[in-house]
């Protein structure tokens, strides 16, 4: 009797605790990092001859965890993140240059945020009226206006271009203190598993908590996670180990020659990363920013090489007085602020111009042989309106400059929707394996339950024959 009250007591208390950890996995099927866990159990020897065991006993609460699922999900997670991030910075940068050919407004000298192209497009044509009508004020206060609205215009565009990169890199900074957290809490929890299991109790929460760290790790700096037998984990990023038990290492950016780089200390290790977010933000950062920068560049010097070239053929309109003025060759429209090379933060109209619009050189090459001459002469800027439809130039530079963008963002957001699916795979394929099936738990604990009720049973009917016993007696 005793031997069977004993094997009862011990079916009780391993029916609840399968009840307990089912319960858990339950409650935690939502939980970031949580792997499913179950109980192994293990019958109890018995002493005696014919071999008849003891019960029934918990050897251990097992967690269902796949390393190379887990190593596939961090990856494709750190993929994911690392475009998402690239296609946050490119859909910043194709916003600084609206589409279309269009300007909202044709003479102005405050920004309008229109389409380059629009601007231009409008600039070329402005000096058909000056041409017709080249005696005539108006048209050429047009030009002026025209050309101050795509020089303010170009300068914002820069401006945001510039404030882009601080934001970008600002978002590194904070991303490489959120990853710094991390490593410590990782290399926290190494030493607490290493301590919990070496205590003789089971370390599984802090697994769990170690799994949603490295999971964050993952996104933000695609790290390689080598599990260890004690149940801690080694971190790596671009091979580059930053955990190892509870020692760990910390990040920061450095800038050199232009080019945002990430070390880890102690030592200002370089470290190499190529995924998780912070690959998308540096790649933006460090890329495509300084290039479009570049390119924008490229466009407004071209405009100004253009335009300042076509009116250096040409003469100011002279005068017969009184007083006389002699025709004068022809000056500049766009000059540079800071006295060098012309860029789109640095491009102006040339100021004396602006003051005195008659220094257009509205006139032919020939005007200057002429001596003192009329206001009738519009054939330079004739030449200057047929520019907007050369091969070559400023028109064709922007183009260029915005199809490039629009790839490269397109080509973000393939690339995006592409990875998501198979992010999604592997997080399916993961939780398959190592997530909490609700149908399957509920049905677990009906089991258990009933395997419970079982076991009280039994104690009852031996209740119930001992009492039949004693009453005999």
């Amino acid at each position: 009797m005793n031997a069977g009250l004993s094997i009862a007591v011990s079916g009780l208390n391993a029916e609840r605790t399968a009840i307990d950890v089912t319960s858990e996995n339950i409650a935690n099927s939502q939980t970031a990092g949580y792997v499913a866990q179950s109980v192994q159990l293990a019958a109890l020897p018995g002493g005696d001859t014919l071999g008849v065991g003891d019960g029934v006993q918990v050897t251990s609460v097992a967690q269902a965890s796949n390393a190379l699922l887990s190593a596939n999900n961090g990856q494709a997670q750190g993929s994911l993140s690392n475009l998402s991030a690239l296609q946050q910075v490119l859909t910043g940068i194709q916003n600084v240059f609206p589409l279309g050919q269009s300007a909202s407004t044709s003479s102005t000298t405050a920004s309008t945020n229109s389409s380059i192209a629009g601007q231009l497009s409008n600039f070329w044509s402005a000096w058909d009226a000056v041409a017709q009508n080249p005696s005539t004020p108006a048209p050429r206060t047009e030009i002026v206006d025209m050309a101050q609205g795509l020089a303010t215009t170009f300068q914002e565009a820069s401006t945001q271009l510039g404030q882009l990169a601080s934001n970008t890199s600002s978002e590194i900074g904070s991303q490489i203190g959120q990853v710094n957290s991390l490593l410590g809490q990782a290399a926290s929890l190494n030493q607490s598993i290493v301590e919990t299991s070496g205590g003789g109790q089971s370390p599984n929460q802090l697994s769990d908590q170690l799994n949603n760290v490295l999971g964050q790790l993952s996104s933000l700096a695609g790290v390689s996670v080598r599990m260890q037998q004690d149940g801690t984990a080694q971190v790596a990023i671009g091979g580059v180990t930053i955990v190892q038990g509870s020692q760990f290492s910390t990040l920061a950016t450095q800038t050199s020659a232009g080019q945002t780089s990430v070390v880890a200390s102690p030592g200002s290790v370089a470290v190499p990363v190529s995924s998780g977010s912070l690959a998308g933000l540096l790649a933006g950062v460090n890329q495509y920013i300084p290039q479009y920068q570049s390119e924008l560049d490229g466009v407004a010097s071209s405009l100004a090489t253009t335009v300042n070239t076509q009116l250096a053929a040409g003469w100011t309109a002279g005068s017969a007085g009184p007083p006389v003025v002699a025709p004068a060759p022809g000056g500049p429209l766009f000059t540079s602020s800071s006295g060098g090379a012309v860029t789109a933060s640095s491009i102006q109209v040339n100021p004396a111009i602006v003051t005195n619009p008659a220094l257009i050189a509205a006139a032919g090459p020939n005007a200057g042989n002429t001596g003192p001459i009329g206001t009738n002469d519009g054939s330079n800027a004739q030449a200057l309106a047929e520019l907007g439809t050369a091969p070559t130039g400023p028109d064709l530079a922007y183009q260029n400059l915005v199809e490039g963008i629009g790839a490269n963002t397109q080509y973000a957001n393939t690339q995006v929707a592409s990875q998501t699916a198979v992010a999604n795979q592997a997080q399916q394929a993961l939780q398959s394996v190592s997530g909490v099936n609700q149908d399957t738990q509920l049905t677990a604990l009906m089991q258990y339950q009933a395997n419970y009720q079982a076991s009280a049973k039994l104690v009852t009917v031996i209740d119930a024959t001992m009492q039949s016993l004693l009453a005999a007696v």
